[in-house]
């Protein structure tokens, strides 16, 4: 799980992101050449841009905007759910949601200033935050895939979920150690 309070800067794109990876004819690691690699670069841009985004519009961080999102699209939840939903540790959870507390995005309908209890909702003012911000990610996304064709959108979900199935919850590791 990533803290994801601010965007850490993004390196300069080099051109091993955009050369296809040669298979190696020894025991030779590439690092560049390691889907894990390329995913995290790509995935660093992804969030930098976002953290942009959600600076610029509302004064979200990315840890904000994925607790909002998710009570937005998922209705009420109790920290632990949020923590859960956004893949973060649960102390994370916390932070955002007192933080979006704070400013009136979400409330706790049987909580006090210093505690809280129950399931969190978005306030009025907390689906005002996310109206504004969803079209945006939504154009975003759509020009992401504007240079993919309906079967390279395809292709690139189906081996996204390939991938993900094969990572599974992380924990499996041993026989990679072998």
């Amino acid at each position: 799980m990533v803290e994801m309070s601010k965007p850490e800067t993004v390196r300069r794109l080099s051109d091993d992101e955009l050369r296809q990876p040669q298979p190696a004819s020894d025991d030779t690691v590439v690092m560049t050449d390691m889907l894990s690699v390329r995913i995290s670069w790509l995935n660093a841009a992804i969030e930098h841009q976002t953290g942009n985004i959600l600076e610029r519009l509302a004064g979200l961080n990315l840890l904000e905007w994925r607790c909002l999102l998710t009570l937005c699209t998922r209705g009420a939840k109790t920290g632990s759910e949020l923590a859960e939903l956004c893949n973060v540790s649960r102390p994370q959870a916390s932070r955002g949601m007192r933080s979006l507390g704070a400013k009136g995005l979400i409330a706790w309908p049987g909580g006090s200033e210093r505690r809280y209890f129950g399931p969190a909702s978005a306030t009025e003012a907390g689906w005002a935050v996310y109206r504004q911000i969803a079209p945006v990610t939504r154009r975003r996304n759509d020009w992401l895939m504007s240079e993919l064709s309906a079967e390279d959108r395809e292709t690139l979900f189906r081996l996204i979920a390939t991938i993900r199935r094969q990572v599974g919850e992380g924990e499996e590791i041993d026989h990679l150690l072998d």
